[in-house]
């Protein structure tokens, strides 16, 4: 390790990239070719003391203001919203973006599209997650439990169907509502991962 000393207050992403591969050369760390997460690939996260292979690409400086307990959900569930909605969604002002699921990610996802202007819709089954999503900047919300037909009642909410839409939860049904919930051109962002059964989704790319 070069850049950094001990006594630096950092924090670093949930996926670590190697910074010499094809996929970190081309700024897609989250996809690197030897990547390495604390916790899931070798021991961590909730160790006291955690070795960080590729520390000099990953580590990020934190500022002196910001507590730990804030951080330490900047690495995953913020950056990987942010990435989502701002990056591959593109959603700018005025713009509809609908999120299914509003655990972290989602509620991070809807913070930050509000931030940028955007109206969200958010869909859970759960009404406690909703009146949090609301709380957090939803416009409007909908429960998928409650109402007949989520995909319509997206389409009737955003005048048409979303701009973006990012499933969260990352299941068959919230993949295939959240691509069917988009307008025409519409852009569609998968960050919740499936569990091995549900690899090969049914997805509704033509109309």
């Amino acid at each position: 390790m070069k850049h950094w000393q001990i006594g630096d207050r950092v924090t670093l992403p949930f996926v670590c990239g190697c910074g010499g591969c094809p996929q970190c050369l081309s700024g897609n760390h989250q996809v690197c070719d030897h990547q390495f997460q604390p916790g899931f690939t070798a021991w961590g996260s909730f160790a006291e003391y955690v070795a960080i292979r590729y520390a000099d690409v990953n580590l990020v400086r934190l500022p002196e203001t910001m507590d730990f307990v804030t951080a330490a959900s900047l690495g995953c569930r913020f950056v990987t919203a942010f990435r989502a909605v701002a990056d591959q969604g593109r959603a700018s002002a005025g713009e509809w973006v609908v999120i299914f699921g509003c655990g972290g990610v989602g509620l991070s996802a809807i913070m930050i599209a509000n931030a940028l202007g955007a109206r969200v819709v958010a869909v859970d089954i759960t009404d406690e997650k909703l009146a949090l999503a609301r709380a957090v900047g939803a416009a409007e919300t909908l429960n998928g439990r409650a109402v007949d037909n989520v995909v319509a009642a997206v389409h009737d909410l955003s005048s048409g169907g979303a701009h973006v839409s990012v499933d969260a939860l990352g299941h068959p049904q919230t993949c295939f509502d959240a691509i069917s919930s988009l307008r025409k051109r519409g852009r569609h962002v998968q960050v919740g991962l499936f569990q091995s059964e549900h690899r090969h989704p049914r997805c509704p790319w033509t109309a």
